[in-house]
């Protein structure tokens, strides 16, 4: 019975040798602790997406010259035409323009094949535009620039006509006996050259206006 227990107790011993060499491993194994203070780990970048301010003192530049309300691009109303004789109307275009004029698609507008304003007669608008001003001619059911100035009549060719000026504009409206209106817009441009222009207006089918225009 002695030795038995002798063999027995021998085992124990063991195992509490086996139990201080583990953890004298676990001890030496774990990573030693700083004793300084722990440092932060660096926040995330963020990006941001700045929009880039406009340069300082760019302006947008406004068109020059300043311009009136324009025309209505669509038949006036028939209290608003002059009354004359529909088989006068005609569609009409300038054979001479300022130099540098070029004519403006996207500020003309001309009645088609198949459409007419009050009264039954057609309608156009036409605009030129150049480095220093603009033209602007209408005929039939439209109605002219409304400007506020000194009202003076002349003669052009054959016809009666009047004209109105407000500083660089001018408005030249032309009695040629057809109902509506026809008249010549001006802003920029010289009284002479002007007068030249709407002195020059000249029969024109419809179609070639449009293409001449560049509105086909």
């Amino acid at each position: 019975m002695k030795s038995m227990k002798q063999q027995m107790r021998i085992p124990a011993g063991r195992q509490v040798i086996l139990g201080l060499l583990l953890s004298l491993i676990v001890g030496c194994s774990a990573p030693p602790q700083s004793s300084g203070p722990t440092t932060p780990a660096p926040p995330a970048v963020q990006q941001v997406m700045s929009s880039i301010p406009p340069a300082p003192g760019v302006q947008p530049v406004p068109a020059s010259p300043t311009m009136p309300p324009a025309p209505r691009p669509t038949p006036a109303g028939s209290a608003s035409l002059e009354q004359g004789d529909p088989t006068r109307f005609v569609y009409r275009w300038p054979s001479f323009l300022p130099e540098g004029m070029r004519p403006s698609p996207q500020e003309t507008r001309i009645a088609r094949e198949d459409e007419v304003g009050d009264g039954d007669i057609g309608f156009y608008l036409l605009t030129f535009n150049g480095d220093a001003g603009k033209i602007v001619i209408g005929g039939g059911a439209v109605e002219p620039f409304s400007l506020s100035g000194p009202i003076e009549r002349i003669n052009l060719d054959s016809y009666a006509a009047r004209i109105v000026t407000q500083g660089d504009q001018a408005l030249i409206v032309i009695d040629d006996g057809a109902p509506g209106v026809l008249f010549v817009f001006g802003a920029g441009i010289a009284r002479d050259d002007l007068l030249r222009v709407a002195g020059s207006l000249t029969p024109i089918d419809p179609r070639e206006m449009r293409r001449r225009a560049g509105v086909e």
